[in-house]
């Protein structure tokens, strides 16, 4: 899934004309409109489509691309701290996968009276449980996915200290300076 909530508004009208297959000629006739505008849509980096005219594109394009990167504008994670290390993201990746197990299980429960209302609504519960830890995890992510190289931030670290290649050399050669010895 792109990262709508760091791509910039050309990024989104670009990637959905893209993923559309179509051409800007074809885009204008099924949205209702001018070519022309489609065309400076994709290609000029100051032009973009006013509100009213999301809806038709996005029909014309054939996909909600716009309106899930609009979507990813709004959305507030600001109570959300950022991940400091990978062990955080991970448990919280963990609680998601075991939410989503949990409708597993009930469904598969499930199997000799059906879906009724009451298994629908848990199946249902749990989904939103799994949906929501996936969101936390989103938003955990935010600050390292908005920097675009290496460069800008550190990865995230593991719990476990590792040793660089300098300790891992000069403990090597203690260890034959200590053979040497006996």
């Amino acid at each position: 899934m792109p990262d709508y909530k760091n791509m910039s508004a050309k990024e989104a009208v670009r990637l959905a004309s893209s993923v559309s297959g179509m051409t800007h000629d074809q885009i204008g006739k099924a949205s209702g409109m001018n070519a022309g505008s489609i065309k400076k849509f994709a290609d000029n980096d100051s032009y973009l489509p006013n509100l009213d005219r999301i809806a038709p594109l996005c029909r014309g394009l054939g996909n909600v691309i716009l309106l899930q990167w609009l979507e990813a504008q709004f959305e507030q994670e600001h109570d959300i701290a950022p991940a400091k290390s990978r062990a955080e993201v991970l448990t919280v990746v963990a609680r998601a996968s075991a939410s989503l197990g949990d409708v597993q299980r009930v469904l598969a429960d499930s199997e000799d009276r059906g879906i009724d209302p009451p298994c629908a609504r848990e199946a249902r519960s749990l989904l939103q449980e799994t949906i929501s830890q996936c969101r936390r995890a989103y938003a955990m992510l935010d600050e390292q996915a908005s920097h675009r190289d290496i460069n800008e931030i550190a990865p995230l670290a593991s719990m476990k200290q590792q040793k660089g290649w300098f300790k891992k050399f000069t403990e090597y050669l203690r260890g034959k300076d200590n053979e040497q010895e006996t």
